[in-house]
């Protein structure tokens, strides 16, 4: 197996708008890899509003934003997405009725999702295949 190609790595603030920046920086590095594009932007997505809206509720260390990390590589008949947060981690939300539905989307757009809880934080590692062109046939 040969090493993954890091293709992008940032950080981002916790705050809405770190949403279609995120979008918009995955979207330019995966574009022409044989990847659904629109699959990885729609989870993106996801998981950077997961970040945004349940990550950091409850700072009282005085940072107004937590960082979003966002890693891009392309490897191994794929493409590799991670994002993570120094956060609280998942749990259960009173103010949340529709608790993982974001994630059910994140499963559904990806090829494999790996969900770890760490201390602190969340790590969402998401796999996109590369889809096989299509053939067509002449007759």
């Amino acid at each position: 197996m040969t090493e993954a190609e890091r293709l992008l790595e940032l950080s981002l603030p916790a705050v809405p708008a770190s949403c279609p920046q995120a979008r918009h920086d995955v979207r330019a590095v995966v574009r022409g890899r044989g990847v659904d594009v629109a699959a990885v932007e729609l989870a993106v997505s996801e998981a950077v509003s997961n970040v945004v809206v349940h990550a950091y509720r409850d700072r009282d260390d005085g940072i107004e934003y937590g960082p979003i990390h966002l890693r891009v590589t392309a490897g191994g008949g794929g493409v590799w997405v991670l994002v993570a947060d120094d956060g609280v981690g998942m749990s259960p939300r009173d103010d949340s009725p529709r608790l993982g539905l974001g994630l059910r989307v994140i499963a559904s757009a990806s090829d494999e999702l790996w969900i770890i809880q760490g201390e602190p934080g969340t790590r969402v590692h998401m796999r996109f295949a590369v889809s096989k062109p299509r053939i067509e046939r002449r007759q």
